[in-house]
């Protein structure tokens, strides 16, 4: 393992990690079947599909992950770097959400202890933000002109349904928590 491998993940990392940011897109629509049988359709026009913005969020997670075993075989020193994902939350969390994702479940015990799960990508749509809003008696239709203003959330739950954080701000704090490994192993290893 080279230096230039490990600048080239980084670098993957926050290409995905930028696209996150993009938020205009062709939008998306669905439906809703209520008990009674009635049938409500929804049309969210001029952002990100919600399925590119999951994409990329597992992309991160995923990638994000790999960085251990990356950062090992470039420093050599296995054992030091897992006892750094295991004193951090976030990578730890990072971790078991990696592997879920990886393999549709964990397959060993959970590392964080809270069998993290994603929640659902929720869109926060300021007034502002809208270009128009029709409502029809069946119908719901927005469309945003201003998308970089919509904020973006997706919410991470404990086994027990309980929210810890969010997606967006544990891709963040992961990135900063390898930054600083990596600059810590430099200056002591």
């Amino acid at each position: 393992m080279n230096s230039e491998n490990l600048i080239k993940l980084f670098e993957r990392i926050k290409r995905i990690k930028d696209r996150l940011k993009i938020k205009d897109g062709i939008g998306t629509n669905w439906q809703y079947s209520f008990n009674d049988g009635e049938i409500h359709k929804y049309t969210l026009k001029g952002v990100k599909p919600p399925e590119e913005i999951e994409d990329d969020i597992s992309n991160v997670f995923l990638w994000l992950w790999s960085l251990k075993d990356y950062l090992a075989k470039y420093l050599g020193c296995k054992e030091w770097i897992e006892l750094q994902v295991n004193s951090n939350k976030y990578l730890s969390i990072c971790a078991d959400l990696a592997n879920i994702l990886k393999h549709g479940e964990l397959d060993k015990k959970s590392r964080s202890g809270k069998n993290p799960i994603l929640g659902k990508l929720k869109y926060k749509i300021p007034q502002a933000a809208v270009k128009e809003l029709s409502i029809g008696a069946s119908s719901i239709d927005i469309d945003v002109s201003k998308a970089h203003i919509v904020v973006l959330e997706m919410p991470i739950f404990d086994e027990k349904g309980n929210v810890i954080g969010d997606a967006f701000e544990y891709i963040d704090q992961c990135l900063t928590a390898w930054d600083s490994i990596l600059d810590r192993a430099n200056k002591t290893l």
